[in-house]
């Protein structure tokens, strides 16, 4: 999974669609960097992602 940072907020590459953030050329990164807050809308589990939670 590819991430990039964004006024100083971690999202995920390529973004959600509940995501309204834009991908502008920032720097692709493999890791999660420190220091910056993560964006709710692109690294959270929500309800309905996960095919089978108890499997």
């Amino acid at each position: 999974m590819l991430y990039f940072v964004k006024n100083s907020r971690l999202h995920r590459y390529p973004l959600p669609k509940r995501c309204s953030a834009t991908y502008e050329h920032e720097q692709l990164r493999d890791s999660v960097p420190h220091g910056v807050e993560q964006c709710v809308y692109c690294m959270r589990v929500w309800p309905g992602e996960v095919d089978n939670p108890r499997d």
